[in-house]
């Protein structure tokens, strides 16, 4: 039928290898939300300013819980912008492993 050489071939095999191997990730990222979390990145890789942000954006956001979201608008409020991002820990639901994680995502101007 074809008259392929052994180097085609394996080149042929190689190419229907990675396909499978594509596939079958595609399909396990759009099952399992681990896995697509592995191989997909996320929607917001750009630091968000903590000053600047509204309670909407931040929920949205979704690195805070709603009532963790929430304490940080009215401590806002209340105190007025944040000078650094040390303040955080004052808030309730912020410990050191959160603030950790956190300081990552905001910043401040």
């Amino acid at each position: 039928m074809f008259n392929l050489t052994p180097e085609e071939k394996k080149v042929i095999l190689f190419l229907l290898a990675i396909s499978f191997c594509g596939i079958t990730l595609n399909s396990l990222a759009k099952l399992n939300c681990r896995v697509k979390k592995i191989f997909c990145p996320q929607e917001h890789l750009s630091r968000i300013d903590l000053n600047k942000i509204s309670l909407e954006e931040l929920i949205r956001a979704k690195c805070l819980p709603a009532k963790t979201s929430q304490r940080i608008i009215a401590y806002r409020m209340e105190h007025g912008n944040f000078r650094n991002l040390e303040v955080l820990k004052e808030i309730k639901g912020i410990g050191e492993r959160r603030y950790e994680k956190l300081k990552e995502i905001f910043f401040v101007e």
